[in-house]
């Protein structure tokens, strides 16, 4: 039930269209179901003249009564003919819709989601679970009205048919009930199958991605024969479950095709008898045998419909899995707007990815405007969790992050985040022109800010050595640059934001020494407005900090200068110690 509300929720939204596509279904049904009909009448007078032994006056009249009906009727098969071009149509729109609906859903998940779906996953989700046949926006229309055109012509015929002569219906319907039976004990092994076949899908689309985006540490390990071997093993799994699909679907395509033909037996056998009998006509006989094989088509494709419903409800329920996955952010509940930040305090703040995990454990600092502060610690001590705490994207378990002494729960979070400049270690630049991916924080162009920031990054130089100077095209992820100048681009996409927090998440560990120079010295100015976190693992960066919080076992110790801390704190000596030899 749960499924026909959903495909009722994306129906309501398309009324006119789908109304008129149900009009054309019964005009269709009417022109199919019309056609033996009118043949019966025609051959039954036919049959009165040729052997009335009382001559007719013009039987020629008759017969053009009959043609002109036909050619009309044949004027009405032209219009319906445009019914399945306004399926297909109505198919592609669905497509387009939901594809958009469910990708605004995943973009507004936390981080949690991400680890929970792998990015071959969600793709699949949102490309072949969609799109083709027997999937969900096929069967949303031409699925659905394929089922209501088959029903309405197996309805119709079967009301002719009983009219005609109400004996030889039943006897030709006789086998249909063993049809219901044989997909209604099928029915869930279909169900599963078919989900096992999707989720084969996305595994050999997660062994693409994880193999392409990660070819050259493949390479470097001579490890392509072991990624033939995953990826093969991927490709049996959905061999062995498409295979098992195939055998599940012919068997019930040969049993139902077994019933059809006992039918069509059972009414030349017995159609014939009452024929010879003169219970019923030649043109009745005719029109009897004629509704039957068009009966066959739709009793066969209606079961075949019903399977392929089963098959869209699993993709639905993929679909509705990614929606529904929880999302732990914040709502933003008095959604205050701030436009200057003057501090960032962190109150008895703990997080952990799940209960028994805690990697920060009541962390208190605070850090003001003006201020350069370096976060350091060992590897895996939490340092980037804490600046995915500051940026919004986690919740902490317990504890408060306030922002100008506003807890971060309460604000704006969109307008929050418009005001942080955030850098990643690993830096992402999109398939486009390099102006494109500076500008990609930004709704408004300023060429004399957009020239100074560059200058700031040290690419200036560099952008006018490429032929196509800002518009050259980057591959995907920037695979045409060197990692520092990735690096430095993504340095530039934050600062055109002009941010009242910055933050650098090891931003240094793809720059020479000179260039990290050049770059401090060149930020020194602009950064004197703003609040900066830094995150390195280089001791050469400490140099150009104000302050610094060594994370120590999920604790922060300090958040003072350099040689404050070493002299205090033995475990940041010991640290820091060991880094230098």
């Amino acid at each position: 039930m749960e499924h026909v509300k959903w495909v009722w929720r994306v129906w309501k939204d398309e009324k006119k269209f789908l109304f008129l596509l149900f009009l054309m279904t019964l005009l269709s049904t009417f022109v199919t179901v019309a056609y033996p009909f009118i043949f019966k009448i025609l051959f039954d007078n036919l049959n009165k003249i040729l052997t009335s032994k009382v001559k007719v006056e013009n039987p020629m009249a008759e017969i053009y009564r009959i043609v002109y009906f036909l050619l009309g009727v044949g004027i009405v098969r032209i219009f319906s003919g445009m019914y399945p071009t306004l399926r297909a149509f109505m198919n592609y729109r669905f497509e387009h819709k939901l594809r958009m609906k469910y990708f605004s859903y995943i973009l507004k998940k936390d981080f949690s989601f991400f680890n929970n779906f792998r990015t071959g996953d969600i793709v699949t989700r949102l490309t072949d679970d969609l799109s083709d046949f027997p999937k969900i926006c096929w069967f949303l229309c031409s699925g659905i009205f394929r089922a209501l055109d088959s029903s309405s012509k197996i309805f119709f015929c079967l009301s002719v048919m009983f009219f005609l002569n109400w004996k030889l219906t039943l006897f030709s319907i006789l086998p249909i009930p063993l049809m219901v039976i044989v997909f209604y004990m099928l029915s869930n092994k279909l169900y599963l199958s078919f989900k096992m076949n999707q989720e084969a899908i996305s595994e050999i689309n997660n062994q693409l991605e994880m193999s392409f985006s990660g070819i050259k540490i493949i390479k470097s390990y001579n490890k392509e024969n072991q990624y033939n071997r995953f990826f093969e093993k991927a490709l049996r799994i959905r061999m062995k479950t498409e295979m098992d699909l195939i055998r599940l679907n012919s068997l019930i395509n040969l049993i139902y095709e077994y019933i059809d033909r006992i039918a069509q037996i059972v009414v030349i056998l017995y159609g014939g008898m009452l024929v010879l009998k003169g219970e019923i006509s030649v043109g009745t006989f005719y029109a009897f045998y004629t509704y039957l094989s068009i009966l066959i088509y739709p009793v066969l494709d209606l079961p075949q419909l019903f399977v392929s419903g089963k098959q869209s409800f699993v993709n639905i329920d993929r679909l509705e899995e990614l929606k529904d996955y929880p999302v732990k952010t914040y709502n933003g509940k008095n959604n205050i707007k701030i436009d200057k930040i003057e501090s960032v305090e962190f109150k008895d703040v703990s997080f952990g990815y799940d209960e028994k995990n805690i990697i920060l454990e009541n962390l208190s600092f605070k850090i003001k405007k003006g201020e350069k502060i370096i976060i350091v610690g060992q590897v895996g001590c939490g340092k980037s969790t804490l600046l995915y705490l500051l940026s919004g994207f986690l919740i902490p378990k317990s504890g408060k992050i306030l922002i100008n002494g506003i807890p971060i729960e309460d604000l704006d979070l969109k307008s929050y985040r418009e005001n942080v400049g955030f850098v990643l270690q690993e830096p992402l630049l999109f398939s486009g022109t390099l102006r494109e991916n500076v500008l990609f924080g930004v709704d408004t162009y300023d060429k004399d800010y957009y020239e100074k920031v560059l200058n700031i990054v040290n690419m200036e130089g560099e952008i006018n050595r490429f032929t196509s100077k800002d518009e050259t095209i980057l591959g995907q992820r920037g695979t045409s640059l060197s990692g520092g100048q990735k690096q430095r681009i993504s340095i530039a996409r934050a600062l055109m934001k002009k941010p009242q927090i910055l933050i650098f998440d090891d931003i240094t560990s793809s720059l020479d020494t000179g260039n990290e120079k050049k770059l401090w010295e060149s930020l020194e100015e602009f950064l004197k407005e703003r609040l900066t976190i830094v995150v390195s693992h280089r001791l050469a960066t400490i140099k150009y900090m104000d302050k610094v919080i060594f994370l120590d076992e999920g604790k922060a110790k300090g958040c003072c200068s350099h040689d404050q801390l070493y002299k205090s704190e033995p475990e940041y000596r010991i640290f820091i110690d060991k880094e230098r030899e």
